[in-house]
């Protein structure tokens, strides 16, 4: 049971506290309107918190509480002098010492619908122990204070609170978290009721990171308005007590801030973030008539690119990560259908101009057909590559600044977005190529351990992909480029029919999430073989000017196994045609 003692000139009674009324002193002085400064004790007296108004009790009235169903330590009033905290809140707040198994212990009581639930013992170089079941309980002193009011003031523990009181003396609501700044969102959510019934909540927590953060976190609970932080010069409200700056305490409480979310400028707070992380960051494409239709790509955004399968969405990207490596940009390169090997030697073909893999797997299967006494065939591939060359190109690829993520043969795939802070943060890449995300998603889901949000839902698992990748451009500066499979339909992508928003699988976040979209349509079966391997390239989406269409069309030579812009009409009916470009019209 809460030990409470009543003092006066001539007595000294331990009681527990039964219940909250009028002080009729405050009331004749045209004070307490709420009607409950005054708290009744067991054997029948009475304490005013606000003005000491003491009826002593004569056992006349004594109400006898609900008994604790736990041991409860006992222990004598007094003050702190280690905390400087003097003996009137540790009265108020029931907050005892005691010597228990020869060690000085302090003990505060906590409670529920008025009955002692649990005690939380201190003791020496902050070992704390909790007896009883703290689960559910009321903040700590909340007991005193009924309910209503201007101004509450909540503390991280129960020596702030202490401190907060005797500097109010004793005579403004001030309550603790129970089990610190860990706990601050669950303990106020118990107790959201007695929280909100108050005009005003100063959240005076520890002024380190784990407190401003919990501070923050409960002002997200409370309604807007409702919640200011304070700040104070030390860590905490008992420490600026010792430390001799107790009007910091109050200057605290009074120069309190409501709490606005980080998310909430005020226009002059406003600093251009992403143009300061940006800045000078504009860059081309590798292909003259997108840059100009897009205005280039950018650093700080994510660039999403949708095709149907076939189409050459990889050769597409990889013809970027070309671009910015020989123009000095470091890339990250995450091509999940692919081995890194298989990768390095698709750029080596870009610098060659030569198609390697194509190259050396005609080699291969002429070495087997002469093994097996067969002719050899003519694969209509140039075969001019030497091992010098190869061995150059690869020489000269090393020293670019790109990386491959090697997804293969490790379970590091739930891990794919801290791969990619890696690679943003401490390589410090320009641009990160996903290729793809639906893969992705399909490799995050159904495992374990994973680290992202969306458990076995593509849908949430892409959503949760796209939302943290843009805070990492926004965060970072790193330019994202993220290809995107699309929906089985009725629609033949793979015969050049054309993309829609509406035919990103997944989830709404690709197309909501990216500030460009581009599709990119292929009619692989046309019997024209220049439409049959030209891609083009239609914006779905461009959030810098809102331009969308046809912005150019690339030609796939497979001579070089290299892209390049050919032009294009589209007819009334929207039928597009292709022809060689014409370099002096651009």
């Amino acid at each position: 049971m809460e030990k409470c003692l009543i003092m006066d000139d001539t007595t000294l009674s331990e009681n527990v506290v039964v219940g909250r009324e009028a002080c009729p002193k405050c009331r004749n002085n045209g004070n307490d309107n709420s009607g409950d400064n005054l708290a009744r004790y067991s054997d029948g007296g009475a304490f005013c918190f606000a003005c000491s108004y003491f009826e002593k009790g004569d056992g006349s009235t004594t109400v006898e509480p609900t008994p604790a169903s736990f041991k409860v330590y006992r222990g004598s009033i007094t003050h702190l002098d280690h905390r400087k905290i003097d003996t009137k809140p540790c009265r108020i707040y029931g907050y005892q010492s005691a010597q228990i198994n020869g060690k000085d212990i302090e003990i505060a009581n906590y409670f529920k619908d008025g009955k002692l639930v649990a005690q939380h013992l201190r003791g020496p170089n902050k070992q704390f122990h909790w007896v009883g079941s703290p689960r559910g309980c009321e903040l700590y002193g909340q007991h005193l204070w009924g309910g209503g009011g201007k101004k509450l003031v909540i503390t991280e523990g129960e020596i702030d609170c202490l401190s907060v009181a005797q500097m109010q003396d004793c005579k403004w609501p001030t309550v603790s978290l129970p089990n610190g700044a860990a706990g601050a969102v669950r303990d106020i959510k118990n107790n959201l009721e007695f929280v909100n019934s108050f005009q005003e909540v100063i959240l005076m927590f520890d002024m380190d990171d784990a407190g401003r953060d919990a501070a923050k976190a409960v002002a997200d609970i409370l309604p807007p308005g409702k919640a200011k932080i304070a700040s104070l010069p030390y860590k905490d409200a008992n420490e600026c007590l010792v430390k001799g700056n107790s009007k910091a305490i109050i200057d605290g409480i009074w120069n309190a801030t409501i709490y606005s979310p980080d998310e909430i400028l005020h226009i002059s707070s406003v600093t251009d973030r992403e143009m300061a992380a940006t800045s000078g960051k504009v860059w081309p494409f590798p292909f003259r008539k997108l840059t100009k239709f897009l205005t280039g790509q950018r650093s700080g955004e994510i660039t999403l690119y949708a095709s149907g399968t076939g189409s050459g969405k990889s050769t597409f990207l990889r013809e970027l990560a070309y671009h910015h490596a020989m123009n000095g940009r470091s890339v990250g390169m995450i091509m999940l259908e692919e081995s890194p090997e298989e990768t390095m030697d698709d750029m080596i073909s870009l610098i060659l101009n030569k198609p390697v893999r194509k190259i050396r797997s005609a080699r291969l299967m002429n070495q087997l057909l002469q093994q097996m006494g067969e002719p050899t065939i003519d694969m209509d591939i140039i075969d001019d590559l030497s091992d010098e060359e190869y061995a150059n190109a690869r020489h000269q690829l090393s020293q670019t600044g790109i990386y491959i993520y090697d997804h293969l043969g490790n379970n590091a795939m739930a891990n794919l977005l801290a791969r990619m802070e890696y690679m943003a943060v401490s390589l410090g890449v320009d641009v990160i190529l996903l290729d793809h995300i639906t893969a992705a998603a399909a490799g995050l889901m159904n495992t374990t351990n994973k680290d992202i949000e969306g458990g076995g839902s593509e849908r949430l698992i892409i959503d949760a992909m796209m939302r943290d990748m843009r805070s990492l451009a926004v965060r970072t500066g790193v330019h994202i480029d993220v290809v995107s499979q699309l929906k089985k339909t009725d629609k033949a992508f793979e015969e050049g029919s054309r993309i829609t928003m509406q035919d990103l699988r997944g989830s709404g976040a690709l197309a909501s999430v990216p500030n460009t979209v581009i599709a990119l349509e292929r009619d692989r079966q046309n019997a024209d073989t220049r439409t049959a391997n030209t891609t083009t390239t239609r914006v779905l989406k461009n959030r810098l000017d809102g331009r969308a269409g046809i912005a150019s069309a690339i030609f796939y030579n497979h001579d070089t196994g290299r892209m390049e812009e050919t032009e294009w009409v589209e007819s009334d009916d929207g039928k597009v045609t292709f022809e060689p470009v014409d370099n002096n019209d651009f």
